[in-house]
């Protein structure tokens, strides 16, 4: 068990990875002038406007809110999202089809500064260093008993049934399609202080997520949903809405909101919005305050008649000037307009803070969390954390800081980890270090299961998938997770093989298979043009015209098509080539553009082969994102993600006399010749 002085040294350690991190993005670009913003085809707000930008400036990820000048006029615009090298930008107004040309400025250090003041609180007291060893020490405050959890695991045998009780003989509530594992997760989300849950893609986190809130709320339990991005809260909470739907239970849309901005376009998230409850607050108040909400709106009704009658020139009527004459007595006998504006100001003015406080659930960002005042002091039941191998430590300690009773993370360590800057080794470890490697101490998969079969009273694996074809999904449970996850879908018939005709793996199935380009004899070349790394393979990307047309010529739309390649400068060079052939809706990314993203079809270039020196050899090297001894136990969870994107089949192209020579007894090595 943490003790209150390690807990101290841990927010220490966080305070100055972050003074670390913050110094490093100050010397990055804070402003951009974007060209041609887009107008979305809808928005959640009546009023407000999101527009789509191209950007390569990933300094605006840090941003908050963006001062935004079109045509000399200044805006507040809220990032909505930021995904492909595409910024949606939330306008408080529609500005017509197209933006031509934006100016923006923002703060590159405003969340991280916030975050770092909210750690500095949490220091200061101690009171709240106890919720935090929830989050280190899973086992510092478990709610029943050791002798109530081990009497309790009966449930996980009989799990089977659709009956499910906590450690208290409480039920537990689900729609009856939950498998063993999500219901079990249901339960020990009930009965114990903190929770990891381990879920591989596809194993249906978000939905099982949904009915762990669920069933807080029927419990009458406050809960604070966070994630890592607007479109992950967004999923998150209809996926809530969906479980209580399930389980006929009612809730006031007041009782729920969603705070912040939402990315999804979805009907169901408008009454949750926290703003538009706010505006209809304020109206209900406005209605209430009487006389003189009537008196100054029939003044602005008569005004403007005559106003109107003066402009065509004509007479006022006696009737409306001795009504008028009448109405503007009143008003000077309730204290006159100003007063009664005033009044009326007062009367439309709503306590955030206090309205938040009386949300059952609130549903946001982790950066709102941090960065909002309306959080400072506000306690919850149950803390739930989506996609939380995703969240720094300084992030998750704040939301931690929130927590009375429960602390739930959901993820996945063997997928990408947090991304930090800065330079500096230790800080960055500390920032990129994700939560279930860090409580478990777990140094590779084999530690991290040991330590989740070692505690299964506060952790769960999802041991069944849905959403790969069986076959690769085989090869990815033997390969990343000790052989521990099974496959529940079947492949359905049809599905095209689109790596036929090529020298791929010989089994056509399967639902991966390996194009071999060793034959091809392919050579490595590196354009000098560009900024940092960018090998040009174009053998490769031959090969990735020719599989991309046969996938067009049988009927595959090019937007279900993704090619994942592992260094970004490769992603702008192979797009180039891709427009050129008029493919522009086939995507282009490196694995962290797809994290948490599928397409039906896969195609995952290794790009890497012999580069030619001026002596005409070929000269064989690694690269980090692919060795493990460069990179670590980066080189599983990047080659995971990479593998697990596809919904009905992954080609993967990759020099094998290349592989062998470089990677051959690597973890790329063995798992390609697994595929092979």
């Amino acid at each position: 068990m943490h003790s209150s002085s390690e807990i101290t040294d841990q927010i220490l350690e966080a305070l100055e990875a972050l003074d670390h991190e913050i110094q490093t993005v100050l010397e990055r670009p804070s402003q951009d002038r974007l060209f041609q913003g887009k107008r979305q085809k809808k928005t959640t707000s009546d009023k407000a406007t999101d527009y789509l930008f191209e950007t390569k400036n990933m300094s605006i990820r840090h941003a908050e809110e963006i001062k935004a000048t079109v045509e000399n006029k200044v805006y507040t615009a809220q990032p909505v999202s930021y995904e492909k090298q595409q910024l949606v930008l939330r306008f408080p107004e529609n500005l017509g089809a197209e933006i031509g040309e934006v100016d923006l400025e923002w703060e590159n250090d405003f969340v991280l500064r916030r975050n770092r003041e909210r750690l500095e609180q949490i220091l200061e007291t101690p009171g709240l260093h106890s919720r935090l060893e929830m989050l280190f020490d899973a086992d510092a405050k478990r709610t029943p008993s050791t002798r109530d959890i081990k009497k309790n695991q009966q449930n996980r045998d009989s799990a089977v049934e659709e009956t499910v009780r906590d450690a208290q003989g409480r039920r537990i509530y689900h729609d009856g399609r939950r498998n063993p594992a999500q219901r079990e997760a249901i339960r020990k989300a009930m009965d114990t202080s903190a929770l990891f849950i381990w879920g591989p893609p596809g194993t249906g986190k978000t939905a099982t997520l949904g009915y762990i809130i669920a069933n807080y709320l029927l419990r009458g339990k406050k809960v604070l949903f966070a994630s890592n991005t607007n479109r992950a809260v967004d999923v998150g909470l209809l996926s809530v809405r969906d479980a209580l739907f399930a389980l006929s239970a009612m809730m006031e849309e007041e009782r729920i909101c969603r705070f912040g901005d939402a990315a999804l376009d979805d009907p169901g998230l408008v009454p949750f919005l926290f703003d538009r409850q706010m505006e209809k607050v304020a109206e209900q108040k406005r209605a209430r305050a009487g006389e003189g909400v009537d008196l100054l709106e029939r003044r602005n009704q008569l005004m403007k008649k005559v106003e109107e009658l003066l402009l065509g020139g004509k007479k006022i009527p006696g009737k409306l000037e001795a009504e008028l004459t009448l109405v503007d007595q009143r008003i000077r006998d309730l204290g006159g307009q100003d007063v009664l504006r005033e009044r009326l100001e007062q009367a439309g003015r709503v306590n955030e803070r206090s309205q938040l406080k009386k949300r059952m659930l609130v549903a946001t960002t982790l950066a709102k969390v941090c960065t909002s005042d309306l959080f400072q002091d506000l306690s919850f039941d149950a803390v739930v954390v989506d996609e939380g191998s995703m969240a720094n430590l300084p992030y998750l300690m704040v939301l931690a800081s929130h927590a009375e009773h429960h602390m739930v993370v959901v993820g996945d360590p063997m997928q990408l980890p947090p991304i930090a800057v800065t330079d500096h080794e230790d800080s960055r470890d500390f920032l990129e270090r994700e939560i279930f490697t860090h409580v478990s101490g777990a140094s590779n998969t084999s530690e991290l299961f040991a330590w989740h079969d070692r505690n299964p009273e506060f952790t769960s694996f999802f041991d069944t998938q849905y959403r790969l074809d069986g076959s690769l999904a085989d090869v990815i449970s033997t390969v990343f997770y000790e052989g521990r996850l099974k496959t529940a879908s079947i492949r359905q018939p049809g599905a095209e093989q689109i790596a036929a005709g090529e020298h791929h793996s010989k089994n056509l199935d399967l639902a991966y298979h390996l194009v071999d380009t060793s034959r091809y004899q392919p050579m490595l070349t590196k354009r000098t043009d560009y900024k940092g790394f960018l090998p040009v393979n174009e053998t490769h990307q031959t090969i990735l015209i020719k599989l991309i047309e046969k996938l067009l010529a049988r009927g595959v739309h090019a937007s279900q098509i993704g090619i994942i390649v592992p260094f970004r400068g490769v992603v702008y060079d192979l797009r180039d080539r891709l427009w050129k052939e008029g493919m522009r809706s086939v995507e282009v990314g490196t694995i962290h553009t797809f994290q948490g993203r599928e397409k039906d079809y896969i195609l995952f270039d290794t790009v890497m082969t012999g580069e030619q020196t001026s002596s005409g050899q070929k000269r064989h090297y690694s690269v980090r994102p692919l060795d493990e001894q460069k990179n670590g136990m980066s080189v599983p969870r990047l080659l995971n993600v990479a593998f697990s994107r596809s919904k009905k089949e992954l080609v993967v192209l990759a020099d094998m006399d290349h592989i062998q020579r470089v990677y051959g007894n690597k973890f790329l090595g063995r798992l390609l010749e697994r595929i092979r």
